[in-house]
């Protein structure tokens, strides 16, 4: 038996929500499994166990692996560059 899904004006914009909470619930997972891994291994990733605590403390509709990969890619001074309004250039990994 199928189930029909009545349109309605907020149906559109609730069901891609879902979507993404479902997803974010999902890398949250991961990223909170990089918390396992021992300070070298986190070195060696770019990352330090205050990142991985820090991304994982914003609220829980964020992706976190956006700013992991903000983090990683370009390090901290980026994010205080950004922070304080400017505009840097992203790196080639990103």
């Amino acid at each position: 038996m199928m189930l029909e899904i009545q349109k309605d004006s907020q149906m559109p914009g609730f069901i891609p929500f879902l979507f993404h909470l479902a997803r974010v619930a999902q890398i949250r997972r991961h990223v909170a499994a990089l918390g396992e891994l021992d300070d070298h291994l986190l070195r060696d990733i770019g990352l330090e166990r205050a990142d991985v605590l820090a991304v994982l403390a914003q609220p829980r509709h964020r992706d976190p692996s956006r700013m992991l990969k903000i983090l990683c890619c370009h390090g901290r001074v980026f994010v205080e560059r950004v922070r304080d309004g400017f505009s840097p250039r992203p790196a080639s990994c990103c």
